[in-house]
């Protein structure tokens, strides 16, 4: 006896049929822009702590930079899926998730690179050096293994294939010729005329070496296992025995390390009083640390300043946010406020210390204070001197009031018909807001700022006298070597950092 007949048969093959184009197409993507693509790969180079070049350098000759076909579909090339080409064959990622989620797909790249380099640190494969990952040179096999470890990537073999470029050699013309940067090939008089290398050959690294710019903890960072992995293995010591597993997201603390062993670098990590132990830095990202705390901006994790900004967070000068943007240029408007805000504060403890003291005397002096006039409301709150620019109704309302301060203060006497608030502030120009707020030392009355940096040249002498105030005052220094770089522009990085010490001097001394 039939199930189906025969009409409902082919509303169920319509109905399968529609299912299934329907979701091709709910499916079907656009590829991001290159640039796009770049910052997404850097951020998962920065987590894994994989030198991002190399990365960006993989997903150029797989897919030159594209996850999807231009209907839409991902780019499948035999089992090879997507942007970084991740081959699943042995089914240990999602297969839809390669097909669809390019972060994902950037992940479960950079974990098959990192498995090829365990190839090579453990001798599974030729090996470079003491195989330190944060040197470029070093990777030279772990390349090769994430093509296949085949006899065709051999150098010396390379036009018996009817190539012209191994697929090392591919990635390093990528990174000379598309990110400015020369890697340094091994010596190939290493390697045999034919077929494969040994497993247990290491060759040296080469004497001239490229940082991979690797970001480490520290003691005392907090920590959390991160990853593609569903679980995360702790060690009795660097590359030892296996003691605890992990699961994803375990919070930790770095109590020791790093510490250099068979391709990684590893660090102790406290998770609790029964479980404790040694873990590569690639499983490892960074939230917080212990005098800090627990960092309340998504972005700064990896960034030279996380702690100059988390400094004026428990400070309350900044506010918590999703992010702090800390790479990009500050305005002027923007720098109005950290700084006013930096003043306030220390304004206001001063006043609680000057409080604390009254109350701490003795009963004399408690009644004759008490005897002194208060002042009424009217005295109190003072109408601010109206801003003289002609576009001062271009900053933003919650603005102004900081920005009048700075103006009272005479902090922006250099600007004179606008300021220009939301333009970007160049780092003279901040030298100049700053150039009031504290005297120049004596001692440094002889002092020529142009022998320390040599391109204020074209500055007039009040630029050259605020930089030089600035730079005795320890609250800003040089940008390269030798050099001030006066008309850069002044990150909101920087803008923090130069911040940290305006306030932690205006704790000691009062404002000139």
């Amino acid at each position: 006896m039939k199930i189906f007949k025969t009409t409902t048969r082919k509303i169920i093959l319509l109905i399968f049929v529609f299912v299934f184009t329907f979701n091709t197409l709910a499916f079907a993507g656009t590829n991001p822009s290159r640039a796009e693509i770049e910052s997404m790969i850097e951020e998962v180079a920065q987590k894994r702590a994989i030198p991002s070049v190399l990365l960006k350098a993989i997903a150029r000759v797989e897919s030159v930079y594209e996850h999807y076909n231009t209907d839409g579909t991902p780019k499948i090339s035999g089992s090879s899926i997507g942007l970084m080409q991740v081959s699943n064959r042995n089914g240990g990622y999602d297969s839809e998730r390669l097909k669809y989620d390019i972060q994902y797909n950037i992940e479960a790249g950079a974990d098959v690179l990192l498995n090829k380099w365990s190839m090579s640190s453990y001798q599974s494969v030729s090996s470079v050096g003491n195989m330190d990952p944060n040197i470029l040179e070093n990777w030279y096999f772990a390349l090769w293994a994430y093509n296949g470890w085949a006899q065709s990537n051999n150098p010396n073999m390379v036009t018996s294939y009817a190539k012209k470029y191994t697929y090392q050699q591919m990635i390093y013309n990528v990174i000379e010729q598309e990110y400015g940067k020369t890697i340094n090939n091994i010596d190939f008089s290493y390697l045999p005329s034919s077929g494969k290398p040994s497993r247990s050959l290491v060759v040296p690294t080469p004497s001239y070496t490229n940082s991979g710019n690797i970001v480490l903890y520290e003691k005392g960072d907090y920590v959390r296992t991160n990853g593609v992995r569903e679980t995360y293995e702790l060690r009795d010591q660097p590359a030892g025995a296996y003691i605890h597993q992990l699961g994803v997201n375990q919070l930790g603390t770095i109590t020791e390390g790093p510490v250099l062993k068979n391709g990684y670098y590893w660090y102790k990590v406290y998770v609790d009083e029964n479980t404790e132990g040694w873990i590569e830095r690639n499983w490892l990202l960074r939230t917080g640390d212990i005098e800090h705390g627990r960092y309340v901006y998504d972005d700064i994790a990896f960034h030279w300043a996380r702690k100059d900004i988390m400094d004026l967070y428990n400070k309350g000068i900044i506010s918590e946010s999703q992010s702090f943007n800390p790479d990009d240029t500050a305005t002027k408007e923007e720098f109005c406020i950290f700084l006013g805000k930096a003043i306030d504060i220390s304004k206001t403890e001063k006043k609680s210390e000057e409080s604390v003291e009254v109350a701490e005397v003795g009963t004399n002096e408690v009644i004759a204070e008490s005897n002194v006039p208060t002042a009424g409301a009217e005295d109190v709150i003072s109408e601010s001197e109206a801003l003289p620019f002609a576009d001062a109704s271009n900053i933003h309302p919650w603005a102004v009031e900081y920005v009048e301060e700075i103006y009272e203060l005479g902090l922006l006497d250099s600007y004179r018909e606008e300021l220009k608030p939301l333009e970007k502030l160049t780092r003279k120009e901040a030298t100049l807001m700053m150039s009031e707020l504290f005297e120049e030392g004596h001692q440094y009355d002889s002092l020529d700022i142009s022998a320390i940096f040599s391109d204020l040249g074209n500055l007039s002498n009040k630029e050259k006298e605020a930089v030089k105030k600035a730079y005795t005052n320890g609250l800003i220094s040089g940008k390269n070597s030798g050099l001030f770089c006066p008309d850069d522009y002044l990150s909101r990085a920087e803008a923090a950092a130069i911040m940290v010490k305006i306030s932690d001097k205006l704790d000691e001394t009062n404002i000139k």
